[in-house]
């Protein structure tokens, strides 16, 4: 009868180790966004879902949001330095480009961002009030140039990769 419970209590050990709960990550709801960006007092330049997690830009970083089966909000952040003489700041990045514009770019009336990839596809987005941008790269492609456009269609500003 000893053995009989010790090996059942070896059993259930064993089992329950076993059973785990493994963590299962998604990607937030715009709600847990917004109370993180809310408590943690960000200054919210961009936001985009790739895969499984939210991408938040702030003027000189990047956070990674993600959550778990049980609603735990996780988060990666990846900080740089600004250089404010360069108009425009460029991520080259796979699945997401990252584009900060300064404010004497915003202020000659910076109206529209176009990107052509090395595959020749090409990506254009208004541009507001905000610095910053996060703009899909789904495609392992680079960026071959970079072009801003004023309020009347003139070019201000082109980078060539």
């Amino acid at each position: 009868m000893k053995k009989c419970i010790v090996f059942i209590l070896f059993i259930s050990t064993l089992l329950m180790g076993c059973n785990k709960n493994e963590l299962i990550y998604n990607a937030p709801t715009n709600e847990q966004i917004t109370d993180y960006v809310n408590s943690h007092r960000l200054d919210l330049q961009d936001s985009i879902w790739i895969k499984d997690s939210a991408i938040i830009l702030l003027e000189n970083s990047l956070i990674t949001l993600y959550t778990d089966q049980h609603g735990k909000v996780y988060d990666q952040k990846l900080s740089w330095g600004i250089n404010y003489s360069d108009p425009v700041t460029v991520g080259n990045g796979n699945p997401y480009i990252a584009v900060i514009i300064n404010n004497k770019m915003l202020s000659s009336g910076a109206d529209r961002i176009f990107i052509t990839y090395t595959d020749g596809k090409s990506y254009s987005r208004g541009i507001t009030e905000k610095k910053g941008y996060l703009i899909p790269n789904t495609q392992i492609n680079e960026v071959e140039n970079l072009v801003i456009f004023d309020n009347n269609g003139k070019e201000i500003y082109k980078k060539l990769e």
